[in-house]
């Protein structure tokens, strides 16, 4: 793996069995010149656009840029895909994008990078991320001081208290603060030491975005955010999970009762709270995945039918690599299989399902049980279940919202934390909620399948109704939004899907009985609308479909 610290000896020469000093870098070769091979890089042709920089102001800094595909580890990265909003190779192009609209030279999809959105957004995302690292290690360096200040106040307090009494009560109770001490010091210690390896993680890519930021081409700069995406997502992922299990650890001493000093004067207690930096999590993800559906699908081919024996499929969700997710009505068991029909997984859920939405950054599948009023999490990597969270009623849509969970009940709307505390409680029409799906502001949209004629509407979070379209809809049983400002209604008794657009305010009809639709309960798209998942609730039958 090729270093990210320029040499500043010049890479031709160095071929060449030569050791010759670089006065320029070409950060596109990725090598030093010297005068002689700076005039020689200069007059070729292909070289024109080559960017080159003074050698001092590369060193010791990270400045090469990955231009390999992850994919196609053998092929350069050439273009841009704007309709999946992803770099790709000439075999990536082959292989996914033959019917992409927007396929970009990287050259060009660059120009104005650094003016750019995105650039600012990974620029403040960079900053931000590097600022708490810095800021957590402070507090834990400070922790440490604390705790063995603590300690030594501690140890004065209780030789304070216990003037008069014997001598081997208080060396017990020295005893018992040292180990105390040396315990909560060794694991402060082992958490420091995560802490600097994070640091240094998160330090070398903050070098590297300043250093290809100031001095970097264009393309260069463009490559390294997209490279820097996934990158920042692990390291901001990996922050939180160890700001969430840091703690500001002293020690105090709680006296006992007077009346049974005859064995002991008191105990040490450990006092905990919790370290405040403030810091929000990157929106890098959510910003691409909104990028990702820039299109809207206007046709559908039936590709695939399989059925799922003894089940009634409501609630759907499908996975970046297309793992479908599906809840049973009709049964215990909550199955995952390919968007082929091939059976991946079947788990035990021990009653029925309705509805699942998909946490990825955490592989975490939340799913409502309506029976015994309750959600629960599948583990989508090892298939785990985690602990039942009650909630207030009868439960069947669910949907991630500003990092909390709604719940739809009947004639309510519940916003609950992960650890199942109600933050809030949204009235609607006095029907159960079967689905809901989360806009492009934030606002939920909800299904209300038990109402015979009703106009497409949604609720903010603020409890504020939005009417949506003037059209009247019947017996919606899922909804789901495109996050571009559509809305996608599936009418189990007349077996319609239907789309509202935004575009022309218009209500259209888009799948019927004559494309295979029979007593509908639940669909969804791929993550690159590129497919389209249908159930015939009552035929246990699952419909693919192409989208273009």
């Amino acid at each position: 793996m090729a270093s990210k610290f320029p040499s500043k000896c010049c890479g031709i020469c160095s071929r060449r069995s030569r050791s010759t000093k670089s006065v320029k870098y070409c950060t596109d070769c990725e090598d030093g010149l010297c005068t002689e091979c700076l005039d020689f890089h200069a007059h070729i042709k292909s070289f024109d656009t080559h960017h080159t920089i003074d050698i001092d102001v590369v060193e010791g800094k990270p400045l090469v840029v990955n231009k390999f595909c992850k994919v196609h580890p053998d092929m350069v990265l050439e273009y841009f895909c704007t309709d999946h909003d992803t770099m790709c190779c000439r075999s990536c192009i082959a292989s996914d994008h033959r019917s992409c609209d927007k396929l970009l030279p990287i050259e060009v999809s660059a120009k104005g990078v650094k003016s750019s959105t995105m650039y600012e957004e990974i620029a403040k995302d960079v900053t931000t991320l590097n600022s708490a690292i810095n800021e957590l290690q402070d507090k834990q360096r400070q922790g440490m001081t604390n705790l063995k200040a603590s300690k030594m106040a501690i140890k004065e307090d209780v030789k304070a208290r216990l003037q008069g009494f014997i001598q081997e009560i208080e060396a017990a109770l020295m005893s018992e603060i040292d180990k105390l001490h040396t315990d909560l010091s060794n694991e402060a210690n082992d958490n420091l030491d995560k802490i600097s390896d994070q640091r240094r993680k998160i330090q070398l890519v903050s070098e590297q975005f300043e250093s290809v930021s100031n001095h970097g081409s264009e393309s260069q700069i463009f490559m390294l955010i997209n490279n820097t995406k996934e990158e920042l997502n692990c390291s901001a992922n990996d922050f939180q999970k160890l700001l969430s299990s840091q703690k500001d650890v002293s020690l105090s001493f709680k006296e006992s009762d007077l009346l049974a000093v005859l064995k002991s004067f008191g105990s040490v207690e450990i006092k905990e709270a919790s370290i405040d930096i403030k810091y929000k999590p990157l929106k890098i993800q959510q910003a691409q995945s909104i990028q990702q559906q820039g299109k809207r699908p206007t046709q559908f081919q039936l590709d695939v039918k399989f059925t799922v024996p003894g089940a009634n499929i409501v609630g759907i969700c499908v996975t970046k690599d297309n793992r479908l997710f599906m809840c049973n009505n009709a049964g215990s068991s909550l199955f995952v299989m390919s968007d082929k029909g091939k059976s991946l997984a079947t788990i035990q859920m021990g009653v029925r399902q309705w509805g699942i939405d998909l946490e990825e950054d955490s592989n975490t599948a939340w799913v409502t049980l309506p029976y015994i009023q309750s959600i629960q999490t599948v583990d989508m990597v090892t298939m785990k279940k985690g602990p039942l969270i009650t909630v207030p009623s009868t439960c069947y849509g669910i949907a991630i919202v500003d990092d909390q969970i709604a719940v739809g009940g009947c004639g309510k709307i519940y916003i609950i934390s992960k650890t199942g505390d109600v933050k809030k409680t949204l009235d609607v029409e006095n029907y159960a909620v079967y689905s809901l799906s989360v806009g492009q502001t934030h606002q939920l949209y909800y299904a209300q399948a038990d109402i015979g004629s009703s106009s497409l509407k949604s609720v903010g979070l603020d409890r504020k109704f939005l009417p949506i379209s003037a059209d009247d809809t019947n017996y919606v049983i899922a909804v789901q939004s495109d996050r571009i400002g559509n809305a996608y209604l599936l009418e189990c008794q007349a077996s319609n899907l239907k789309l509202f657009s935004f575009e022309d305010n218009s209500l259209k009809t888009i799948l019927t009985t004559k494309d295979g639709l029979q007593s509908p309960y639940g669909f969804t798209f791929s993550k690159d609308f590129s497919k389209l998942f249908i159930s015939n609730h009552n035929a246990g039958e699952i419909l693919v479909f192409s989208c273009n």
